[in-house]
């Protein structure tokens, strides 16, 4: 579903992933594909349902272990639901850089970013 309130934001594709459900999306892709993809929108919702007390300070890291994964996650999600306007990509990139995506664990546990944005460098981006 296309979200204005993410064109506003500049976001592109405005897609509203929380809003979007795929009743045919298990019938037509992998099972590994499918497991990363409800993880993504798992963590993705996990972090909407939690940002009003993550911006004023009110959540408190350690008190729920998904929403602290969220967190962290979220710079590797949003860069992974961005693309500009000239780009595309097919099925097989955007899976395979979803799977790496959720495969690895959360930034604030890896060692310094060695100059990658979410984990998939500007260059490789689905």
């Amino acid at each position: 579903m296309l979200s204005r309130r993410l064109a506003e934001q500049g976001h592109y594709p405005a897609i509203d992933i929380e809003a979007s459900i795929s009743r045919v999306m298990p019938q037509v892709i992998q099972p590994e594909h499918l497991a990363k993809a409800l993880e993504f929108k798992r963590l993705f919702s996990r972090y909407q349902q939690n940002a009003d007390l993550i911006a004023v300070g009110a959540y408190v890291r350690g008190s729920d272990p998904q929403t602290d994964r969220a967190i962290d996650m979220l710079p590797v999600l949003q860069a992974y639901l961005q693309q500009g306007m000239t780009e595309s990509f097919d099925l097989e990139r955007s899976t395979q850089e979803l799977i790496m995506s959720m495969s690895m664990p959360s930034p604030s546990m890896n060692t310094p970013s060695q100059g990658m944005r979410g984990g998939v460098s500007k260059g490789d981006r689905r």
